[in-house]
């Protein structure tokens, strides 16, 4: 069960922490994230739903994403920690696997579930050298823990990222 009231209540602002080290990378996740509204098929689906199974009120409301990027993992824990204690958590913390030199995306998100429980964590990677039970292990439990594999869709991901906060209690 989701704890903080912060979340609960702003579930329309999702903060997103993002770690890559490549720089067009994290662009395209800026662009991604940036649009804030539901994509336009996303929309009719909602509606669509909303008048099939006759549900009160309007489609569901769109998102804006409060987005901080970096390129290494030390630097993500760091800011995750900053961003826990000044009580505005992040709702998502998305990394890359491989973030050379430093710690890894791995460490990076065993220590910021350490930090915050209640955080999701992505995994995105064009390396599979990690298997999946191996991440889950390291940074439980699986139930907020997601894996991509590259390349992918950032809007997809911004897209699912929107849900999977709406959907956590």
């Amino acid at each position: 069960m989701n704890t903080n009231p912060e979340r609960v209540d702003a579930r329309k602002d999702i903060r997103v922490l993002i770690a890559d080290d490549d720089e067009t990378i994290l662009e395209c996740y800026r662009k991604a994230f940036s649009g804030g509204e539901r994509p336009a098929h996303r929309l009719a689906l909602d509606t669509l739903e909303a008048e099939l199974f006759e549900t009160p009120g309007e489609a569901a409301p769109s998102v804006h994403f409060s987005v901080v990027a970096c390129s290494q993992g030390r630097e993500a824990v760091d800011l995750a920690a900053a961003a826990t204690r000044a009580g505005r958590p992040f709702d998502v913390v998305i990394l890359d696997v491989r973030m050379p030199p430093g710690i890894d995306g791995v460490e990076a998100g065993r220590q910021i579930r350490r930090l915050d429980p209640e955080v999701e964590i992505v995994f995105v990677t064009g390396y599979s050298d990690i298997p999946r039970d191996e991440l889950e292990r390291r940074v439980p439990p699986p139930l907020k823990l997601h894996y991509f594999n590259k390349p992918i869709s950032f809007l997809r991901l911004a897209e699912d990222v929107a849900d999977m906060v709406q959907a956590s209690p």
